[in-house]
């Protein structure tokens, strides 16, 4: 029989395209949140800080 591999959990990292996010550039999603009428998405970071991001600033990693 073959060898079972433990399976990775996929994670987020925020890679924001505003100066003013460019201090979590490249932290850790945590969890996500709710998308506003702009269509942006509450995520909550590592750290336990809160911000709306634009889907495309979300990177798999």
């Amino acid at each position: 029989m073959g060898k079972l591999s433990k399976s990775r959990e996929l994670r987020w990292v925020l890679r924001p395209l505003r100066g003013e996010l460019a201090e979590h550039d490249g932290k850790e999603i945590y969890a996500f949140g709710d998308t506003d009428q702009a269509g942006r998405v509450e995520v909550t970071l590592t750290d336990g800080t809160r911000v709306r991001v634009r889907r495309t600033e979300l990177m798999p990693c």
